[in-house]
């Protein structure tokens, strides 16, 4: 397998048992008060927002697990704005829709009020 060299991917799949994970398309899973409204593109980027049943389709299609990113929901903390997106591999068995966490980042806003609006100023990783 080679990448298209216009598309980044990092080689996070185990012996072939997942599909790498493509951070120029991202799957992000859909939550109506956090995800509705957000942009589908941005610069070169394209974010597919699929709900539980949309997840569980794609998984068959595959045949292999996949990342998706979950955002939680925000969490206001003064002038700071502090949100956790999560990466799950997504998997179906015995029946069920299964979420693997694979790794983390907290990101952190501060509204900047001469260019009114958020900038990020922080980024914390986290992983297993």
């Amino acid at each position: 397998w080679v990448p298209d060299p216009g598309i980044i991917v990092i080689a996070d799949s185990v012996r072939g048992e997942e599909i790498r994970t493509d951070y120029r398309h991202m799957i992000v899973e859909k939550d109506a008060l956090i995800t509705d409204g957000l942009p589908a593109e941005f610069d070169s980027h394209s974010v597919e927002y699929l709900d539980h049943e949309e997840l569980v389709a794609r998984y068959r299609k595959l045949g292999k697990s996949f990342a998706t990113l979950v955002i939680r929901p925000i969490q206001n903390e003064g002038p700071i704005l502090k949100v956790a997106v999560v990466v799950y591999w997504v998997s179906y068995k015995k029946h069920r829709l299964q979420l693997g966490l694979s790794d983390w980042s907290n990101v952190e806003f501060r509204y900047e009020c001469d260019q009114q609006q958020f900038v990020v100023s922080s980024v914390k990783l986290g992983g297993i």
